[in-house]
């Protein structure tokens, strides 16, 4: 049986799953594809200079689940290698979250792995899913309504996440353990059919098999041609999507709209994705339902906002489109004078000076010259509705809005301009104008002299 050892190492290798001096943590159930994959690793680990760890996470759903704890606990100190384990009650969390027992265990498991991962410098966590995993996720997908992506089955490599045994199915496994003559649990609920998994493979693949003993492959090598495909259009959708990058940071995403109406629907759709993906992370997800919202704001004749998910809104302003995380409850604070004071955006820097020491006008409304006497309990917020302050060189009073408007600010901006206040009187909205009732003049003996720079000047 040492071709399967020989299929595995080629399966790395082909793959590029690892790298000599890998510190790789096995995700151990003690099932047979977890322990076919302990010992598979286990196998080579001299040969690669890797360091083994195995993590195993009790869902507390079994009365036997403490003895599978166990069992994975005693192989590892039999194979000398560091062990991990964590008791989680998966089905309240099923419930609060309102999700499957699968999908919640499947989230704190992967939770688990990574914390382990992060806090111990693992570079690889290795999960034993089979062919059959990858086929029944497919028909799962394919059940429940999926696009291209749903299709190419379980990914042999995502961040650290690496799948070896994807070329397997479970009954290669099973002999190979046979003959090694190695020990692992049987889980009784994977025979139950109230999970919606076991119900695929113990009676929709085995009808498949009736058709065409050979769908398995069929399936994985469908799953191999959309995975090329997908790799193509991912290649194709970054390409279109810097083309339309305005600006990336401050916690949104901002596109040329322009550039981005010239695309079809669909691409359009996957630059969406992308930028969404961009600003959540890993966790960036746009539901059918997200993306119709988005197009509707696209395609609408004037502006407009709409929300997304996770705190996300998409929002067109002034020849941009952007997609921005939902802003905090706006914050008034002190200002330090002398010193910097930093906001989410950048920074400003006060200090006070006399008018001798001032330099020319005409610095622009980032580097600004106020009436230090003037200025009373100085603070520092951003806009609210209903704003108002006097422009230099005028009589009366004109609200925010209408002068972001005359300077063509993108809404999706307005409300991180930082105020300058005096008494809760704007005295300088930061990067725009100063208010004429803090200006300096002749009888001006104090100077406060107040720099904004923005982290993406």
């Amino acid at each position: 049986m040492d071709q399967i050892i020989d299929r595995f190492e080629a399966a790395l290798i082909n793959h590029k799953l690892l790298s000599k001096g890998d510190r790789v943590l096995v995700a151990l159930s003690g099932g047979p594809d977890s322990v076919s994959l302990l010992l598979l690793f286990n196998q080579l680990k001299s040969k690669y200079d890797l360091t083994l760890a195995a993590a195993h996470l009790d869902h507390v759903i079994r009365s036997a689940s403490a003895k599978d704890r166990e069992f994975c606990r005693n192989t590892c100190q039999t194979l000398h290698i560091k062990f991990y384990s964590k008791r989680q009650h998966i089905a309240p969390l099923a419930k609060r979250n309102g999700i499957s027992i699968e999908e919640a265990g499947r989230q704190a498991r992967y939770a688990f792995f990574d914390t382990l991962a992060n806090n111990y410098r693992y570079t690889k966590i290795a999960t034993g899913h089979t062919l059959d995993d990858s086929i029944e996720t497919i028909l799962f997908n394919l059940a429940r309504g999926t696009g291209l992506s749903g299709l190419a089955g379980i990914p042999r490599r995502r961040d650290k996440i690496i799948r070896p045994l994807l070329d397997f199915e479970k009954c290669e496994l099973l002999n190979w353990l046979k003959a090694e003559k190695a020990k692992y649990v049987r889980d009784t609920s994977n025979r139950s059919l109230e999970y919606s998994r076991n119900r695929i493979r113990l009676k929709i693949v085995p009808e498949f098999e009736k058709i065409n003993s050979a769908v398995k492959g069929n399936i994985s090598r469908l799953s191999e041609i959309i995975t090329e495909e997908l790799e193509f259009i991912r290649g194709f959708t970054v390409s279109a999507y810097e083309d339309v990058l305005f600006e990336s940071g401050g916690g949104k995403i901002v596109l040329d709209l322009g550039k981005l109406v010239q695309y079809d629907k669909s691409l359009r759709k996957k630059v969406l994705k992308e930028a969404f993906s961009s600003l959540c992370g890993k966790m960036g997800n746009l539901s059918s339902q997200d993306l119709s919202r988005a197009l509707g704001i696209i395609d609408g004749k004037s502006g407009g906002r709409a929300p997304l998910t996770q705190g996300i809104y998409i929002e067109k302003s002034q020849g941009r489109l952007a997609i921005l995380k939902a802003p905090s409850e706006p914050i008034q604070s002190k200002l330090l004078i002398p010193g910097t004071t930093r906001i989410h955006d950048g920074s400003i820097r006060a200090r006070v000076i006399s008018k001798s020491e001032m330099g020319n006008f005409g610095l622009g409304n980032y580097n600004i010259y106020l009436d230090r006497e003037k200025m009373k309990n100085i603070t520092i917020r951003f806009s609210r509705p209903g704003d108002k302050i006097r422009p230099l060189g005028m009589k009366g009073h004109r609200l925010l809005s209408d002068i972001f408007i005359d300077c063509k600010i993108p809404e999706f901006e307005r409300e991180a301009v930082p105020l300058i206040l005096s008494d809760h009187k704007i005295a300088w909205i930061a990067g725009v104008m100063i208010s004429d009732d803090f200006k300096i003049t002749e009888n001006t003996r104090e100077v406060l002299n107040l720099i904004y720079a923005r982290s993406d000047n």
